[in-house]
């Protein structure tokens, strides 16, 4: 068996522009990587056509028909099983998203990654910039493609938000807040465990912090740092080797008995069980 003392990483490795679509219209087009990574960069996959079945983060999807996921950078996914795929994956690094777009999808992360396909202009958009991808050398050629991304993820975000009643481009304060809030938990969970830490980062009160969680997705502050914690707990529990107690202290605790009580109190079960429970599937992906 292969050593599993990692999480395997696909790093970006874009040409010119920060973009790469990879048309799919294949049986085994997945077949390199079916086995649990991240990425540096975000992923999108808009499927046209056909069935496809993939784990993003200890959470089950199920794509039908006309469909798109998003994949954020850092996430540990891998892709069950496709069924007759017509689509494309676009590899899109960071930067080259707009900062509210890049909120949206962060701040979706973990929560619903699938949508349905309501505008087909998007397969036209895709199409377009791939097209471009192939020929531009240019200056003007960079900047089509560049206007043609923008318009394509856009699409991505008015189909997020259609039931959440955002104006399209508007990110009121309190939105924004969360989005920073989100990031620095996912940048500094290892170090920073309190909700006045991040209240210190962002100048406002703990209560106003707990306020802006609380009503944009129903929990508080602390909820989300626990959570950023214990999924990466998770992720090297399933796909590493790492000891429980070396990975008490990837995650930033030095009492392993303390760790080990606090993971036992949020899952259910301890570190060591949740591994033993997870062994035989986690050797399934490698």
């Amino acid at each position: 068996m292969e050593n599993k003392s990692k999480i395997r990483i696909h790093r970006s490795k874009f040409k010119g522009l920060n973009i790469h679509i990879k048309k799919v219209q294949s049986t085994n087009s997945c077949e390199w990587i079916k086995y649990a990574h991240r990425d540096e960069h975000f992923i999108f996959y808009v499927q046209q056509e056909g069935l496809t079945e993939l784990m993003i983060d200890f959470k089950d999807y199920q794509m039908n028909g006309k469909t798109f996921c998003f994949i954020c950078p850092g996430q540990v996914h891998y892709y069950i099983r496709q069924t007759s795929p017509k689509g494309y994956f676009i590899f899109i690094d960071s930067s080259y998203l707009k900062n509210e777009y890049r909120s949206t999808f962060e701040n979706h992360q973990n929560l619903n990654q699938i949508n349905s396909v309501l505008n087909d202009s998007l397969f036209k958009l895709i199409s377009l910039i791939a097209d471009q991808l192939s020929i531009s050398t240019t200056d003007i050629g960079e900047n089509i493609i560049r206007s043609l991304t923008d318009s394509l993820i856009g699409i991505m975000v008015l189909e997020i938000k259609r039931d959440e009643k955002q104006c399209q481009g508007a990110i009121d304060r309190k939105t924004e807040l969360l989005s920073q809030f989100r990031n620095l938990v996912r940048k500094h969970f290892e170090k920073f465990k309190k909700p006045n830490d991040y209240a210190d980062m962002l100048n406002i009160s703990v209560p106003y912090l707990n306020q802006i969680t609380k009503q944009q997705t129903g929990y508080t502050a602390s909820y989300w740092i626990q959570q950023e914690i214990l999924l990466e707990a998770k992720r090297l529990l399933h796909y590493t080797q790492l000891s429980s107690k070396e990975i008490a202290f990837s995650v930033g605790y030095d009492d392993y008995a303390y760790f080990s009580r606090f993971f036992k109190s949020n899952v259910g079960i301890t570190p060591l069980e949740f591994r033993k429970n997870y062994l035989d599937l986690s050797n399934l992906y490698y």
